[in-house]
């Protein structure tokens, strides 16, 4: 099964008709002239006759259908539209360039001219059909079967370690959210939520969200618990007043959504701003200059005596980010603007996805005693599995069916012989058709170990308790994802529910959110304060990070949830980093992030160091970023303490917590390759909600030491 493109039809023209006003207390409509509407939306002059002082204009809509009124300039009248011909009608003004919207009912709908200014001629105008918004959302088994597939194995891979309990019994929810970006007219990207089973039937249990083409990775944001990004723009919508209707994907956690607010009339107006989760990017001069090659990362260090060092680069190549005048505007030159960031994330996305295509056409290459299972995709029932080729015999392959109760579910595959010959291979292919009548094919090969070049992957044994767990295997790996490994700092650094300010509210006097700079470093210096009011063995010393109010008096223990003395503290933070104001975003450059230090230093009661390190360009083009997650990496493995990273086109700053890792030993034909899996787990300073796991490729890296 594949999906096909949505198509994009237009409602039939509407019609636009002028009519004479005459001046009662009902404004009864005379004198009725049709005007047809163009596909073009090109202005049509409407007229004032003489010393006519209003004028009606009727429109004509069909019900679930989407137009777009444009108007000229309006300088000296006022323009309103109106659910009838009538002075008591109900009625929107129309003070913009444009207006979009969707009919609820078919019927006519009329504007009311008023001409202020006894020179204004006339009114520009014109009525336009618009195609339908492309849909939000889809039934799993409409997925492409790629995307479905590969959702499908993600959940079976993850099933069952201790990573992920939740996802025990799980299953992929039967419908799939579907999020946009603005260079790409279809779908770039699926959401699906995942449900578990209880004794009442199945309840949420995180999701997983998969790219739809090769511009990311594979899998690009998931979790086991809480709700999804779009069901979190859906729950800030307030459900009686507006409709979301597309979700777009802007940059690793950057999320938006486009919605229409109803009115009276019947008409579901498109509103001009959009709900977001994250910082929405603004523009950064300077990125269309910069090379396609790895840069040199440059990082600061900071102490308690003053010693100060810089690595890396002094000259900046990036100076200046900049205000989008407005939402159309920054997806109208989204991709002209981040197009050397799209293209970076497309080379550093491109490793996995060429594994996939080389195993997709030649298949895996299998060894005695692999073992393979191949699920249903969401949301379909299988009606048979097949598996043909010279590789299905039993003297080569043993064959389980899975099943829940009667319903068969998949197949389990185990290796149990190799081809006598060198160099051969003994292809198989499992037929998997559905009961809608799709079907799907995978391909494996069975050959001899000793062809192919696959080495001991020894992980190495690290010991730990039930915040540090790790697995180790020293077998050979190949074709399966080795055992996950993962750690997380010590304490409560999940359970911080601090966020941004909004603008002009309590401390903060700027016109924009706080940014999420100041949130993090909050979150962390929080997280050091917790861990002396504990007694930690390496903390104890270093109370006093944060104290009453926030303000530098007596000592007190950070609170979980923000309060006045958090803001104060964010503020101060704020202010030291240099956040400033990007499309009512707080954005930081990260070569301001080590001023954070300012902060501590008046606080600080033990000796202690600050470190980050950052791409100053922020493309991390072939790997050049591997040392900002090697630094963020050694504080959550090593020291058990969480870290700042940044995520995204230059934006997020959320705190790391967690870090998991996989590999992956594949081979096709007899060529192997060993493919890895790195993830941090992150507090996204959003007072608690969508932490979550994103992906380890972070452009910047900062935490604080004791020393």
């Amino acid at each position: 099964m594949t999906a096909s493109a949505t198509a994009l039809t237009y409602p039939a023209a509407g019609r636009l008709t002028s009519l004479l006003a005459v001046d009662d207390d009902a404004y009864p409509c005379t004198g009725v002239t049709s005007i047809a509407s163009t596909r073009s939306a090109s202005l049509q002059r409407y007229a004032f006759s003489g010393p006519e002082t209003w004028k009606w204009l009727r429109f004509h809509v069909d019900a679930g259908s989407r137009y777009q009124v444009n108007v000229g300039d309006t300088t000296g009248l006022t323009v309103d539209v109106r659910d009838s011909c009538t002075a008591r009608a109900n009625t929107i003004p129309l003070a913009k360039e444009r207006m979009r919207f969707t009919a609820t009912r078919t019927g006519d709908y009329f504007m009311l001219v008023r001409r202020n200014d006894v020179s204004v001629a006339g009114i520009d105008l014109a009525l336009a059909p618009l195609a339908p918004h492309r849909k939000s959302f889809t039934a799993a088994a409409e997925v492409p079967n790629e995307v479905a597939r590969r959702a499908a194995d993600f959940l079976e891979e993850i099933k069952g370690g201790d990573l992920a309990p939740e996802w025990a019994e799980a299953r992929v929810n039967p419908e799939a959210r579907i999020l946009y970006r603005p260079d790409m007219t279809e779908p770039a990207y699926y959401e699906f939520t995942v449900e578990k089973p209880t004794d009442l039937g199945f309840e949420p249990a995180g999701f997983i969200q998969l790219a739809a083409g090769e511009h990311d990775y594979p899998v690009t944001h998931w979790d086991v618990t809480g709700m999804s990004p779009t069901q979190e723009l859906q729950e800030l919508a307030p459900v009686s007043q507006v409709e979301l209707t597309e979700f777009f994907k802007l940059d690793a956690l950057s999320y938006v959504a486009e919605y229409e607010t109803f009115t009276p009339l019947g008409l579901k107006v498109e509103a001009d701003d959009v709900l977001n989760i994250g910082d929405i990017p603004g523009r950064i001069d300077g990125l269309e200059g910069i090379p396609a090659e790895a840069a040199e990362l440059a990082g600061d260090s900071l102490d308690s005596d003053d010693n100060a060092e810089h690595e890396g680069p002094e000259e900046l190549p990036l100076t200046e980010q900049k205000d989008w005048n407005s939402w159309e505007e920054l997806k109208t030159e989204y991709k002209s603007e981040y197009g050397p960031l799209l293209d970076s994330l497309k080379q550093r996305a491109s490793d996995p996805w060429t594994l996939d295509q080389n195993l997709s056409e030649y298949g895996e290459s299998l060894v005695k005693g692999d073992v393979r299972t191949v699920m249903s995709l969401p949301a379909q029932t299988i009606a048979t599995i097949a598996v043909s080729g010279d590789g299905a015999d039993a003297q080569y392959l043993e064959q389980a069916e899975l099943k829940d109760g009667e319903t068969l579910t998949g197949l389990q595959l185990t290796v149990v012989g190799e081809p006598e010959d060198a160099q051969a291979r003994l292809p198989v292919e499992v037929t998997v058709a559905y009961e809608g009548g799709e079907s799907e094919v995978v391909k494996y090969a069975i050959v001899r170990a000793s062809d192919l070049n696959v080495n001991q992957l020894y992980l190495p044994f690290l010991t730990g308790t039930q915040n540090q767990v790790a697995a180790a295997d020293s077998s050979t790996t190949n074709g399966s994802w080795g055992p996950w490994r993962y750690w997380w700092a010590d304490g409560d650094a999940g359970s911080i529910r601090y966020g941004q300010m909004s603008a002009n509210s309590g401390v903060n006097t700027s016109g924009c959110a706080s940014g999420c700079g100041g949130t993090s470093w909050a979150m962390l210096f929080a997280w050091v304060d917790r861990r002396a009011a504990e007694n930690h063995a390496r903390w104890r010393n270093h109370w006093g990070l944060y104290r009453t109010n926030g303000g530098t008096g007596s000592n007190a223990t950070a609170p979980l949830s923000q309060d006045a003395g958090v803001r104060n503290m964010t503020w101060e933070i704020r202010n030291r980093i240099g956040t400033f104001c990007i499309f009512g975003s707080g954005a930081t450059w990260p070569w301001n992030m080590i001023d954070a230090s300012n902060y501590v230093r008046p606080r600080a009661t033990a000796s202690w160091r600050m470190r980050t390190k950052y791409d100053p360009t922020g493309l991390c083009w072939f790997g050049a970023c591997n040392g900002n997650r090697d630094l963020a990496k050694d504080a959550i493995v090593n020291l058990r303490q969480p870290a700042v990273v940044g995520t995204g086109w230059l934006k997020h700053y959320p705190m790391a917590y967690g870090y998991a890792e996989r590999s992956k030993r594949s081979c096709f034909l007899w060529i192997c390759s060993t493919s890895y899996s790195r993830w941090f787990y992150v507090n996204n300073g959003w007072y608690g909600n969508n932490n979550g796991w994103t992906s380890a490729d972070v452009w910047f890296a900062g935490t604080y030491y004791a020393q």
